[in-house]
């Protein structure tokens, strides 16, 4: 009769610590609780006897199946797609919530560009899932929720009851199940993330094998300043999320990503207006010299490599932004994805400039 296994109590046997609503218990249960036949310790028990019915685990019938049919199950029970040899890739939004890293399963379809792999639009800006963007990206009042009081990357008020819980059971059955099916979390997603430290905390927070199945990554990303530029604010209030050395340990993150195939960056630059003397609004250069662009630079390996570049503009400014803009943008991108999607053993100047940025940020 042991109703109270759960407590964590200082004195487990004394009648007021059952008493937090003021209500007591039926003088049954006190005199139990008092003669300790229940809430007692735990003691050690012999070992208990194997079972000559219970299968070991190589007796299994699920384990004594081919591994190929073995993985086409871990596939459909881990990843909820009815076409568990070539699952559809899942976006997973990845937010902070508490100290924790979490994720949000994305609501909308996955769209195609036109290739045989989907890939996630990278102008949504997580707009797909309003509850799931960055705090600082949420100043113009357009999604209801967000609190401009803390500064913590995730702070939708409705944020909590939408978070995801992935089925994960099938992993806690046996030491080789979790070694076979462990790496298909990974693999049949892909991840999206719009604060360089959640990606980090999330990143190594995973086993190696979890981590090098990651093949698939999109970040969605709001510059307050222009990295690797001298501007670093260091008391700031945005230090903590927007920083030169928090730049470089992001991209070192990534370029660790051994088995990472595509990538998609996007940069949200804000509010444009048109003022008097021309177009306000928060700039970025873009070149493949460019110091912001260094650290980026350590990834290879990679198959396909997108970038987009988003903005809100007034009718007048539109016009002036957009010329700006396509040209520059562009010709980043080609550059990008021809260094990008090198092998990995590569290594020339663009590695050299990235290193350079690391010891430059670790310098005292």
């Amino acid at each position: 009769m042991r109703h109270f296994d759960t407590w964590v109590l200082r004195d487990p046997y004394s009648i007021w610590h059952y008493y937090p609503t003021g209500h007591r218990w039926r003088d049954t249960v006190r005199d139990l609780i008092h003669s300790r036949a229940i809430c007692s310790p735990e003691t050690p028990s012999s070992p208990t006897p194997i079972n000559p019915s219970i299968h070991t685990q190589s007796q299994s019938p699920l384990l004594r199946l081919p591994a190929e049919l073995r993985q086409m199950i871990w596939s459909y029970v881990l990843t909820n797609d009815a076409t568990p040899t070539t699952p559809t890739p899942q976006t997973l939004h990845l937010v902070q919530l508490k100290g924790k890293i979490r994720h949000v399963r994305c609501t909308s379809p996955t769209p195609h560009n036109g290739s045989e792999t989907p890939n996630p639009a990278l102008t949504q800006n997580r707009h797909c899932c309003p509850t799931t963007p960055a705090r600082w990206r949420i100043y113009d009042g357009r999604v209801p929720g967000h609190s401009d009081r803390l500064l913590y990357p995730h702070t939708h008020e409705h944020l909590p009851s939408t978070l995801s819980n992935s089925n994960v059971a099938l992993l806690r059955v046996c030491r080789r199940i979790y070694a076979e099916a462990e790496h298909i979390l990974y693999q049949a997603s892909r991840f999206d993330v719009d604060d360089l430290y959640t990606f980090i905390a999330f990143s190594e927070s995973l086993s190696p094998s979890a981590r090098n199945s990651i093949q698939r990554l999109t970040v969605q990303w709001m510059p307050i300043w222009i990295p690797m530029a001298g501007l670093d604010h260091k008391g700031s209030i945005y230090g903590h999320t927007h920083s030169d050395e928090l730049w470089v340990r992001f991209w070192g993150s990534v370029a660790r990503l051994s088995e990472l195939k595509e990538l998609g960056l996007s940069l949200d630059l804000g509010r444009f207006t048109s003022v008097a003397s021309g177009v306000s609004g928060q700039r970025i250069p873009f070149g493949m010299g460019e110091g912001w662009v260094g650290p980026l630079l350590g990834v290879r390996g990679l198959s396909s490599f997108d970038l987009a570049v988003t903005a809100r503009c007034d009718l007048l400014a539109r016009g002036v932004v957009e010329g700006e803009l396509v040209k520059e943008v562009g010709e980043l991108r080609d550059g990008l994805r021809e260094f990008l999607c090198r092998p990995k053993e590569v290594l020339d100047e663009g590695s050299k400039r990235e290193k350079r940025a690391r010891l430059a940020i670790a310098a005292p």
